[in-house]
């Protein structure tokens, strides 16, 4: 039953033009390239981009992550401006450093995806 919420939660916002963030690739407590998820005109739509595109890009929906142990399955990511860069959390921290908690990585994430597209060779 839980899956069905947050996929219910998860469609509501992307369709609303919010996006999710999925996965996310870190180096020195920044992040480097995420995995977003938003609505394309008649589908969800996935995507690898890096943090400066979701910056220039953000949506006035809003920006979430998946937060399935959650009250509300959605998380909203908000942008901190610090004295050199501009920092995604979802905490309140006025850290210098992105933090979007525990997404697993975007390397991880196409490695998932690799195996799903294995299959043998059609044998003609």
């Amino acid at each position: 039953m839980e899956n069905e919420t947050l996929m219910q939660a998860a469609e509501k916002v992307i369709r609303s033009g919010s996006v999710i963030i999925t996965a996310a690739d870190f180096a020195d407590n920044l992040a480097q390239r995420l995995q977003v998820y938003f609505w394309d005109e008649h589908e969800a739509a996935m995507d690898i981009i890096e943090k400066g595109d979701l910056l220039q890009n953000w949506p006035d929906e809003g920006v979430f992550i998946l937060t399935p142990g959650g009250e509300d399955f959605l998380t909203p990511v908000g942008v901190y401006e610090g004295e050199e860069d501009y920092f995604i959390r979802i905490d309140d921290a006025e850290s210098a450093a992105d933090f979007l908690g525990e997404l697993p990585s975007v390397v991880y994430m196409e490695t998932v995806e690799a195996i799903c597209a294995l299959k043998d060779p059609i044998k003609l």
